[in-house]
């Protein structure tokens, strides 16, 4: 044979096994992405993930209300019109006066959210479009949070379901992942403690993890259960049962920030895979930052909470505060003006965040804490003054507190001397070096979150739904799941033995009380 008819030959069997390993991979795949929540911040997670499987060559659906403004070839977007989004929106007002049960006033606006959105995206144009197209997808990707809506449609749609959580785990995701409620060790994501609590707060973290879980079994999960019902009719299984169906679990967290979990392998970390690469700042920005002689403090509270919104008491401790320092700041303030603004102190409506902390000069970031932000400290090694507001901040707050990078400064006791308190603890040396720390543990990975997750998406389809990473946990009943069988059984039967004991001890010690009497008689 010629040498000209050996390549030939050679290149067909090349084009032939290419063929056969693609078709097996199934590509491109089918994957839609659902997320009915109106909240930016979420979809900052989600977005990337969705956009890299588009440029990874897979044809991407995505029904959201954020559409990409430059979308890759292969991605669609369905866009939700009709409802404002969660930006700029929180006024500060709402947390004055806050009581120690207010995570539970919590869980019933973040119940109602998730009804109001489910109920939206159900009768929507957008989703009415996608179902009628009876696409036959590979893989749905969808948020899993204040509601479970969702599950339904991909119920419909026939796929694997991989679930996405924009924070740590919700106290009603751990059954469905087979992952252990241990409240001893695992904060619930309302609280504001660490891994390392006192009794009173492993008291608080209980009551808060069941109390969650149990609202959400019975008032959550009925009422979506409802309206799926209206939309698909009455044959449609309960969301507590579609739920463990997903096949894995995108979670937004890493152990170098949220601590160590116990976690089956479905459960996925990608904490950071919203961070992209560095941008160039404007001149005038940069400039401010390279010429801070002492360094630079940077605040934001994220994209939701207003600033403009603070009490003039607050608004007027952090301006009188800020005099105090000899270092520059850096503030996100959604208003053109500022009264009584320092000198060293520069203001916008927005700031190219992950840029400016990623500053050498940048020393402390102000923050609200919310994960976003918290991982984009952690990314770049930077030492943080947290105040919570709602959610999960609490526990990202109390994770940098406990690590060391972080100092917690509470709403509620904001005052010019506790923010000037504060920033000088958070710019001792011992913060920067935790946080750098931190640092080098979050960004140093096998591969980058967005391969990771683009990997197990593949992967879930390959495997028609990775059963193997499924624990059989998320079948059993909670019960038999934390032995209380058997401890109830072990209970009995000491129960049995030591009544038995006494009985037996009573039987013997009332013969020889009658031995004893007949000998004296």
């Amino acid at each position: 044979m010629s040498s000209m008819k050996m390549k030939v030959l050679l290149s067909i069997v090349f084009l032939i096994s290419t063929y056969l390993v693609n078709t097996d991979a199934r590509y491109p795949l089918r994957i839609l992405g659902l997320f009915p929540h109106p909240g930016v911040s979420h979809f900052h997670f989600f977005h990337p993930i969705m956009r890299g499987l588009a440029e990874a060559g897979h044809d991407v659906t995505v029904v959201s209300h954020f559409p990409d403004k430059s979308p890759p070839v292969r991605y669609t977007d369905y866009v939700l019109t009709g409802v404002d989004t969660l930006s700029n929106s929180v006024d500060l007002k709402f947390f004055e006066n806050r009581r120690f049960y207010n995570h539970f006033v919590e869980f019933f606006m973040l119940n109602q959210w998730g009804q109001e959105a489910c109920n939206f995206t159900l009768k929507s144009e957008a989703l009415g479009q996608v179902l009628r197209q009876k696409t036959p997808y590979d893989v749905i990707i969808i948020e899993q949070f204040n509601t479970d809506c969702m599950m339904g449609v991909a119920h419909m749609l026939k796929a694997p379901v991989i679930a996405l959580s924009s924070c740590a785990l919700m106290p009603w995701h751990y059954e469905r992942t087979g992952s252990p409620i241990i409240p001893s060790h695992i904060p619930a994501l309302f609280l504001g403690v660490s891994e390392e609590m006192s009794f009173p707060e492993r008291l608080a973290n209980w009551i808060t993890f069941h109390g969650m879980k149990l609202l959400y079994t019975y008032v959550t999960i009925p009422s979506t259960d409802k309206l799926l019902q209206n939309k698909f009719g009455h044959d449609m299984p309960s969301v507590s049962e579609l739920v463990k169906e997903t096949s894995l679990f995108f979670v937004n967290q890493h152990f170098s920030l949220s601590g160590v979990k116990p976690i089956p392998p479905s459960v996925i970390e990608l904490g950071g895979i919203h961070i992209q690469k560095s941008k160039p700042l404007s001149a005038d920005l940069q400039r401010f930052l390279d010429n801070a002689e002492h360094g630079v403090i940077f605040i934001s509270w994220g994209s939701m909470i207003r600033a403009e919104t603070l009490p003039a008491s607050k608004r007027d401790a952090i301006l009188r505060a800020v005099k105090r320092l000899k270092q520059k700041v850096i503030w996100k303030w959604e208003n053109d003006t500022l009264q009584d603004k320092p000198d060293n102190m520069l203001i916008n409506k927005w700031w190219p965040q992950r840029d400016i902390l990623c500053h050498p000069n940048v020393k402390v970031f102000m923050t609200h804490a919310g994960l976003m932000g918290s991982s984009e400290a952690a990314y770049c090694g930077v030492p943080t003054v947290a105040t919570p507001m709602y959610g999960d901040q609490f526990l990202n707050a109390a994770a940098m507190k406990q690590r060391g990078m972080g100092v917690v400064l509470q709403y509620e006791d904001m005052t010019e001397n506790s923010i000037i308190r504060a920033l000088k603890k958070a710019l001792e040396k011992s913060y920067m070096d935790n946080a750098k720390q931190i640092s080098q543990s979050f960004n140093h990975r096998p591969q980058t979150a967005l391969m990771t997750a683009i990997w197990w998406v593949e992967y879930v389809s390959k495997t028609k739904g990775a059963q193997l990473t499924k624990s059989s946990a998320v079948y059993m009943p909670r019960f038999s799941y934390y032995c209380l069988d058997i401890y109830l059984f072990v209970t009995l039967i000491l129960s049995i033995s030591v009544y038995s004991w006494i009985v037996i001890f009573q039987k013997i010690c009332s013969r020889n009380r009658k031995t004893i009497k007949k000998k004296n008689e």
